[in-house]
């Protein structure tokens, strides 16, 4: 019987040398998988810039996105900064000939019509009121005090504007009664009118 458990001691002992040399083996393996993905992600980190873990990844990925995004804002700019340039050209234009007697009614609407596409489209191609007298050089080297004295000629503006629409509505509306009253003097077509209100 002693030959029978030497023998079963001799073949525990080489189960446990096989397990021993397989788990030593897996582990080999494994450490050289992890080695090679290591040296995968390396590379794929180094081709786009960027290190292994996901964390480091997620930040490069979203400066890369910020950097897409800030050039397709200066892209945009360089595109619309000109026809911003012309729609501010214009209403300077039209604020100057509202002093003139021939350009008052034509400045008045194009100044009218410059507000409403503002509204449209935004202030990429439509300035505010107030924005077209200073340069976007002087307002930006200005600060503060540019913004201020665009906020404040841009309400002189818009009070201004409310006040020539108000008085041109009610040019408006005198012209009409004139016109009423001479048709009313010289037909009567509107004399129904003035029996329903007395």
């Amino acid at each position: 019987m002693a030959n029978i458990d030497e023998r079963l001691l001799a073949g525990a002992g080489a189960d446990k040398k096989r397990q021993e040399e397989m788990s030593r083996s897996d582990q080999l393996r494994q450490e050289q998988m992890a080695a090679k993905d290591r040296e995968r992600q390396g590379e794929v980190g180094q081709v786009d810039g960027q290190s292994g873990s996901f964390r480091e990844r997620w930040r490069a990925a979203k400066r890369a996105m910020d950097l897409k995004q800030k050039a397709k804002d200066k892209l945009e700019e360089k595109v619309t900064a000109p026809a911003r340039a012309g729609t501010s050209r214009a209403l300077q234009w039209a604020w100057r000939s509202l002093f003139t007697v021939i350009g008052f009614i034509p400045g008045l609407i194009w100044i009218n019509i410059h507000v409403l596409l503002k509204m449209i489209f935004g202030e990429k191609l439509f300035c505010k009121l107030g924005d077209e007298w200073i340069p976007k050089q002087v307002s930006a080297a200005g600060g503060e005090a540019g913004k201020m004295a665009n906020r404040s000629i841009g309400i002189v503006e818009v009070m201004g504007l409310v006040f020539l629409d108000l008085m041109a509505l009610l040019l408006i509306l005198i012209a009409l009664a004139v016109i009423f009253m001479l048709i009313d003097l010289t037909t009567g077509w509107f004399g129904w009118i003035v029996d329903l209100v007395t």
